[in-house]
């Protein structure tokens, strides 16, 4: 599947096909024609992946990666938080370099911005010399809220490496709106999350579980993603991340093409709504 002739200019984020192995998620993503996956390298709450510390898994996964069609755009998530463990955080770099991503995702948990922004300096030290940008998520569930509040932080950091993640689902649900994009200031956009939603919000201490596990496909929903592309600057790289509740049970390659489809449909120029060469 690698020679497809139609890539869809935008990457698969894990979460949408339920975060399976390196292998399934990049035939997945190769199978529906994305040009990138995001690589979960470091989840919350637990230490990095085995192929951060183990040579043969990491020599196994870039050669996974190298025979399929698909780059690996991002990798994540580091935590910001105190006590950060730099050893554990350098072999994730060393990984996302080895895998050839350029972008490593943050998201920030402790509640002191000072202490939040030192650390996010660190972290933007320690990735610069591998070529690696970090992006900062905001959430309304972590302790970096909303869009101006990921803005601050990455001001606060004074690092030109630094940037943020614009979360459809998050940037709807933490108040913001497209129109406030144009409001961050020179706070680089590094990358843009995209999928759809019902327009009214679960009640606040679910709103992580939605996140998670309940969103909808691009188009399924009520969220203004036209008005989101076309506020987000020029050359921002697009992945979908959307895991669908209803969809938990269905083959990872589905629900990857159900993803690029929804997609497909809000970018005019995509190669999948194009109706010359071959299908």
């Amino acid at each position: 599947m690698g020679g497809i002739a139609r890539r869809l200019p935008a990457g698969l984020a894990p979460l949408t096909v339920g975060r399976p192995s390196l292998e399934v998620l990049v035939d997945a993503a190769d199978a529906a024609g994305f040009a990138r996956v995001g690589v979960t390298l470091w989840a919350p709450g637990h230490r990095p992946a085995r192929l951060c510390a183990d040579a043969a898994t990491q020599r196994a996964a870039v050669r996974t990666v190298r025979r399929s069609g698909v780059h690996v755009l991002d990798v994540g998530v580091v935590t910001l938080e105190p006590g950060l463990d730099l050893d554990d955080l350098r072999r994730v770099i060393d990984a996302a370099g080895a895998l050839g991503a350029d972008r490593l995702v943050a998201m920030n948990v402790d509640p002191s911005p000072t202490r939040a922004a030192a650390t996010l300096a660190a972290v933007c030290a320690e990735a610069a010399p591998a070529g690696l940008a970090v992006a900062v998520e905001f959430m309304p569930y972590t302790a970096t809220k909303t869009l101006a509040a990921a803005c601050d932080l990455v001001l606060a950091t004074g690092h030109a490496g630094a940037g943020i993640v614009v979360d459809a689902l998050h940037l709807h649900r933490s108040g913001g709106t497209p129109a406030g994009l144009a409001s961050r200031g020179t706070v680089p956009v590094l990358l843009a999350q995209i999928c759809d939603a019902r327009r009214e919000p679960p009640p606040p201490d679910r709103l992580r579980a939605e996140a998670l596990s309940d969103r909808l496909y691009p188009g399924q929903g009520d969220l203004p993603l036209a008005e989101l592309l076309a506020a987000l600057p020029a050359g921002v790289p697009i992945t979908v991340e959307a895991p669908v509740a209803a969809d938990v049970d269905c083959p990872p390659r589905e629900r990857a093409r159900r993803a690029a489809a929804g997609l497909a449909r809000l970018l005019p120029a995509s190669p999948l709504n194009r109706s010359d060469g071959p299908p």
